[in-house]
């Protein structure tokens, strides 16, 4: 317990065995000196009495010599090495500093490793990566909470707005349009809940070990006839050419996901009066595919495409479009593209036709 002060700090540690080294390196210099000394001298006078006085003498004095030095140059030793480790320990105590201000409420900044020791940049540099992976893990929630609730608004507005119209009408018929409606409603915003929590969710190592053969044109009917109930007037538009024969290796869930951004991102922000396309691209050398949507959407340009995977983004928005644009579907898209190992690549042709292709597929 009584070398608990010394063991708390790694200067004390340093300072504590440095000044025992150069005690003991001093004390064994001292004592060999003076054995040699004594010698010298005894052997230098002759033995009568006058002589031996004068031998004690010097032997004291020597000694008194020999035990200042000593302790002068101990003091000497002894300050210089509180001074060398004190800046020697400077970089880490800059270090130790700029951590402190580390803090979860203000992005984090790389901490300082100029004048580091090269044992301790190794330290500083793994603790610059940490916290860069925080920082982007931090914002990655931040953005997706926003998302969360920014998405969630418009649904529940329109379930509140239907469940109030509801309330005033008396006719049978009339209730019941006021909750198919609702019930629509919440199918959507059901397919955003999924969406967000599969990207949240999401891991690329896990994903790649639980693919699983499915197939494509199943998938793409069953999130069609899906749509039945939350966009039946937009479902005769959607024209799907992809074989019912073709087999590949994907998630089912996050496909499923995929189709479902993908589709609502062309009807809510594609022309209205225009097919939405789905189809099949096929690499037969490779053994692999890709899915195209293809939508109708005048108002985009091809400096835009860049900015189509941005969150927030409403430049088109901006220029008085009420149906042309850019959400978070596509957004959502380009995670789970990089989670499925899948490319994801945009395309509009001199007719304003906006394809959206997903490639890398493997066939079975």
């Amino acid at each position: 317990m009584k070398f608990d002060w010394v063991r708390a700090s790694l200067q004390r540690r340093l300072l504590v065995s440095l000044l025992m080294g150069v005690g003991v390196s001093l004390a064994a210099f001292q004592i060999i000196v003076d054995q040699l000394v004594d010698r010298y001298i005894e052997r230098s006078f002759a033995g009568d009495a006058a002589a031996i006085e004068r031998r004690d003498r010097l032997l004291r004095e020597v000694d008194f010599v020999l035990l200042g030095g000593v302790v002068t140059v101990l003091g000497v030793c002894a300050l210089s090495v509180v001074l060398a480790v004190r800046r020697g320990l400077a970089p880490l105590e800059r270090l130790a500093s700029a951590a402190q201000n580390v803090a979860v409420e203000r992005p984090a900044h790389a901490l300082p490793l100029e004048g580091l020791p090269a044992e301790l940049r190794p330290v500083g540099e793994r603790l610059n990566q940490l916290l860069e992976r925080l920082t982007r893990a931090l914002e990655h929630e931040r953005r997706f909470a926003a998302s969360f609730a920014h998405e969630l608004r418009t649904p529940l507005a329109e379930i509140r707005a239907l469940a109030e119209a509801g309330l005033s009408r008396q006719d049978v018929a009339g209730l019941h349009e006021f909750l198919r409606q609702t019930a629509a409603a919440a199918v959507g915003m059901q397919g955003v809940i999924e969406s967000l929590l599969a990207v949240a969710r999401a891991d690329r190592m896990l994903t790649q070990q639980t693919l699983e053969p499915l197939a494509v044109g199943a998938a793409v009917q069953a999130r069609i006839e899906r749509f039945r109930l939350t966009h039946p007037q937009e479902v005769p538009r959607m024209i799907a050419r992809v074989p019912q024969e073709l087999w590949i290796q994907s998630d089912p869930r996050l496909l499923d996901t995929l189709l479902l951004n993908l589709l609502a991102n062309a009807i809510q922000h594609g022309d209205r009066q225009a097919p939405i396309e789905i189809d099949w691209l096929s690499d037969a050398a490779r053994r692999s595919g890709a899915l195209q949507v293809r939508n109708l959407a005048p108002q985009l340009r091809q400096a835009d495409l860049a900015h189509l995977t941005e969150r927030p983004w409403s430049a088109v928005a901006e220029r008085g479009s009420t149906t042309a644009g850019a959400g978070l579907g596509l957004w959502m898209v380009a995670r789970l593209c990089r989670v499925l190992g899948l490319t994801l690549s945009f395309g509009l042709d001199e007719r304003q036709w906006l394809s959206v292709r997903l490639g890398g597929f493997r066939v079975v």
